[in-house]
Order: C-alpha cells, then sequence, then structure tokens
C-alpha cells in the first residue's frame, strides 16, 4: 500500500530549490513520520479494540490458554508478539516506508478467500496523513529561514 498526497510534486519542488538545508529539513519530516506510522501501527495491534472470538488453545504452548481474536476490519490481535517485533520504518532522502516482511502480514492486511482482512498498516498511513502535512510544513519553514540566513 501506499499514499500520495495532493500538491506533493510542487512540495518537493520547494524542498529542492532550498537546497541541503531543504533536503535535510524534508528529511526529517518524512522520518518522523515514517516512524509515527510504524508506531500507530504497532499500538493498533497491541492496544485496538478486539471483538473477535475468544478460544481456547491446545495444552502445551507457551502461550496464555485464552485468546481474544480480533472481528473482522479489526487490527489483528497480537498473539506471540511477532507481528508487532517484524513491523520496520525506513526513511531515505524523502521517501519513507513502513512494512512487515512476515509473509503471513500480508494476508492480515488484505485478507484472503477465507480469513477477514484485519487491516493494521494502511488504517496507521491514512491516519497520518495531516500529520505528514503538518511535518512538511514545519520543515519549508526551518528550511526557509536557514536558506534565507545564508
Amino acid at each position: 500500500m501506499s499514499g500520495r498526497i495532493e500538491g506533493l510534486d510542487e512540495t518537493l519542488d520547494a524542498f529542492a530549490r532550498l537546497g541541503k538545508a531543504g533536503s535535510r529539513e524534508g528529511a526529517k519530516a518524512v522520518a518522523a513520520t515514517a516512524q509515527k506510522v510504524r508506531g500507530d501501527a504497532i499500538k493498533s495491534v497491541q492496544r485496538g479494540v478486539k471483538s473477535g472470538v475468544v478460544y481456547t488453545r491446545r495444552s502445551g504452548q507457551n502461550l496464555s490458554p485464552m485468546h481474544q481474536a480480533s472481528a473482522q476490519g479489526q487490527a489483528p490481535a497480537t498473539d506471540t508478539g511477532t507481528l508487532v517485533s517484524s513491523i520496520k520504518a525506513e526513511s531515505k532522502s524523502l521517501t519513507g516506508r513502513v512494512y512487515s516482511d512476515l509473509e503471513y502480514a500480508f494476508w492480515l492486511e488484505y485478507g484472503t478467500l477465507h480469513m477477514w482482512k484485519r487491516p493494521f498498516l494502511g488504517p496507521a498511513l491514512m491516519g497520518n496523513q495531516q500529520y505528514f502535512v503538518n511535518q512538511l510544513t514545519k520543515a519549508i519553514t526551518r528550511a526557509t529561514e536557514e536558506f534565507n540566513r545564508s
């Protein structure tokens, strides 16, 4: 999943015109947003509302004997912590990426023929659009001030 913000091309051009200050401040805005999206995705798995089936596990597992699953459309319910620990954020210059490289993360996000989707990355991304715009605005202001001083 990826997101696109209207007017982004003009914003990127503005950062480029501000030289090194623009590149540095823009990169900070992207990195901060990627980390915020990652944190929100993790919170949705760890603490989000879960109203799915409660079931008892078979014995022999080193897990709690009871598990509250997530319902259709809710973020997955944490169980072992593997999904949460797999969620990563990376950024380079004006590009950011938040992802999980677990094979089953894709199926949780988008569902299968036999399982409803349990999105956690998409909602975190969409929920941070305004945060990203605010970070870009602050970055442009800081870079412009620095550019004007030099």
